[in-house]
């Protein structure tokens, strides 16, 4: 199998990141097919007959070394807050957000301070083959760093650590969960709205079964926690929780889970027309509410609810050029954010509400989402991609937000939208220059962002625009 080179920015990957995603939807024997040859009348010679690998000596071993160097600089709307990752819920509204929980009223207050953006990134990873008696067994690791500022350089991230044995994958990789071949391509700080496969790498067994006539199924079990832990906010709204009248706090906090994530995604892909790819995930939420009396956390409930995501979708080879492709994703997730993480709302998956003798209000926060882009290659080396992204946030009326007023208007629904347009030049092999600008919106379609201040609009766009230089090895 001959590595296939990705680009796109930090989610777009290179050759040993791409390899990772399309092994796990080919047949394990294809994957990492190795031949050897001899040198006739002496000790055998091992060769590598796959592109871009060595043999080490005195070893079994074929053996890749890929990676890339790359600059981002970048100018971005003062309502676009954040820094290197530009998420549409970071945009300002009036100078006000919401906090990571994507609720109101923990707002917060304030502008992008550095509308000029700039940071080298450097990424390199390794990939080993060797062909056993139970067939190729295969190690790939890949790091990165990135770094605006510091002398000594910014932290090594761990971005992917598997192995693959046979028809089974254990490590970190991409989840089984994305279709990285529908993503959109962009600049690396984007994360596009909609689209899943930006960051959403896990620790995970998987096991892959090819059925033949390009069709395959890939199941798998998934760390819950592999970004951050799973939020849940306090409803603010009819169906609030009651503190008890010491508690000078009240929160809601991670309870202990022992199930991890179950993902299922069946793949079909025939080379020269493109790829299409159905996904679902179980995701389990177990919370308890914890309120502080005497300044000591005191766990009152707990509950759990069950959340789901799935995913459709499609990429297609277009008539109109060479490599010119078409791709769509559409997705629902309820209970289930950390799946799509682009949305207003992040990690939040439930709203906690008023508990009772046996049970607790626990009201999943729904998204759903769709994106879509085309790529047109005008010359060999000169390619353009416009697209665009819409996802709704849903809290449900136990997640009615009332920022502290009596009479707060209703149910917070929150909309994004982002469009994309970019374009490529690669005037030698491995080598891009991008530019890729995005226009982003967020709606809270006539809820009162900050009720205690008036005259607060409900919606507000920002633009961005990155310029990435790129060279992979």
């Amino acid at each position: 199998m001959h590595a296939v080179v990705s680009r796109g920015g930090r989610s777009g990957g290179l050759a040993g990141c791409s390899v990772a995603i399309a092994m796990s939807f080919a047949a394990p024997g294809h994957a990492a097919d190795m031949a050897f040859g001899s040198t006739a009348g002496g000790a055998p010679v091992h060769r590598c007959d796959l592109d871009g690998f060595i043999e080490l000596p005195s070893t079994d071993i074929c053996f890749k070394i890929g990676g890339h160097a790359r600059l981002v600089s970048g100018a971005i709307d003062k309502n676009w807050t954040g820094d290197d990752n530009y998420y549409i819920y970071n945009i300002a509204v009036d100078g006000y957000r919401a906090g990571s929980s994507g609720t109101l009223p923990n707002l917060i207050a304030g502008f992008q301070t550095q509308t000029f953006q700039t940071y080298g990134q450097g990424r390199v990873n390794f990939d080993a083959r060797t062909r056993t008696e139970y067939g190729t067994v295969r190690a790939f690791v890949e790091a990165q760093a990135d770094d605006d500022e510091s002398r000594t350089g910014g932290g090594l991230d761990l971005r992917h650590a598997f192995v693959q044995f046979g028809n089974w994958t254990f490590g970190k990789t991409w989840s089984t969960f994305v279709d990285r071949d529908a993503r959109i391509r962009r600049a690396d700080p984007y994360k596009v709205v909609g689209d899943p496969s930006g960051s959403m790498r896990r620790s995970q067994v998987r096991f892959t079964q090819d059925f033949g006539g390009g069709i395959s199924l890939a199941l798998a079990a998934e760390d819950q926690e592999y970004n951050s832990p799973d939020a849940a906010i306090v409803g603010l709204g009819p169906y609030a929780p009651i503190a008890i009248p010491a508690a000078t706090a009240l929160s809601v906090v991670n309870d202990s889970s022992g199930m991890p994530d179950f993902v299922a995604a069946l793949k079909w892909e025939r080379e020269g027309v493109g790829s299409a790819q159905i996904s679902g995930a179980v995701h389990q939420n177990k919370f308890a509410e914890q309120q502080t009396i005497g300044g000591v956390p005191v766990q009152s409930f707990s509950d759990d609810q069950f959340g789901f995501a799935a995913l459709f979708g499609l990429a297609l080879n277009v008539p109109t050029g060479a490599k010119d492709k078409f791709t769509f994703i559409a997705m629902y997730a309820d209970g289930a954010s950390n799946y799509q993480q682009d949305l207003f709302g992040t990690n939040t998956d439930v709203v906690w509400g008023r508990c009772g003798a046996v049970n607790c209000i626990v009201d999943n926060v729904t998204k759903a989402s769709v994106n879509s882009s085309y790529t047109h290659y005008w010359t060999k080396t000169v390619s353009t991609t416009i697209g665009a992204g819409y996802g709704k946030t849903g809290y449900g009326a136990t997640g009615t937000a009332t920022a502290g007023v009596l009479g707060a208007p209703g149910v917070l629904n929150v909309s994004s939208f982002e469009g994309v347009a970019n374009i490529q030049w690669e005037p030698v092999t491995n080598t891009t220059l991008l530019l890729d600008v995005h226009y982003g919106h967020v709606d809270y379609n006539g809820f009162d962002v900050n009720p205690v201040q008036p005259g607060i609009q409900d919606s507000q766009g920002a633009w961005t625009a990155i310029l990435q230089f790129t060279r992979e090895f």
